[in-house]
């Protein structure tokens, strides 16, 4: 082959290319081009719509978290809550227990006094018994030395 034979051949192929990529981008291209824009038109309300629920997520995600510390500090005063129900519970059942005790305490000297009263009233009794059937007693006399005037 020629340097021109060649050329030409180069000169033919780049022409039918051109002509061949003519025909089928007037049609096709065309309708390629809406389909496309539409796609991105479509695909740009999908993005604002996606990105409005994702705001709105953040913002349910803030509020949570909010909530959620706020649970918290409420549950960890609760616990002190609990904490301070257990040893008020723990000083109760002592005094009860003591309570209980100075009770046993009591009864036991309020038998014993009355053990006492009951021998007081017998001695009581004894002793009555004992001055009714002796004399009665006779009065005293006291022993005066005489005056020193002489007078008696």
């Amino acid at each position: 082959m020629t340097r021109g034979s060649k050329a030409l051949t180069v000169v033919v192929v780049a022409a039918l290319g051109l002509w061949g990529c003519a025909q089928g981008s007037n049609g096709d291209s065309a309708e390629r081009v809406r389909q496309l824009e539409n796609d991105c038109t479509r695909l740009k309300e999908d993005y604002r719509s996606v990105a409005g629920a994702r705001d709105r997520l953040r913002q349910q995600v803030a509020d949570l978290e909010g909530e959620r510390e706020r649970l918290q500090k409420d549950f960890e005063a609760q616990q002190a809550l609990a904490k301070d129900r257990a040893v008020l519970a723990k000083e109760r059942d002592e005094l009860v227990q003591q309570v209980g005790a100075r009770t046993t305490e009591r009864d036991s000297i309020q038998g014993q006094l009355d053990q006492v009263r009951k021998g007081l009233r017998s001695l009581l009794g004894q002793t009555e018994a004992a001055a009714g059937s002796a004399p009665a007693p006779a009065p005293a006399v006291s022993a005066a030395p005489p005056a020193a005037d002489g007078k008696s």
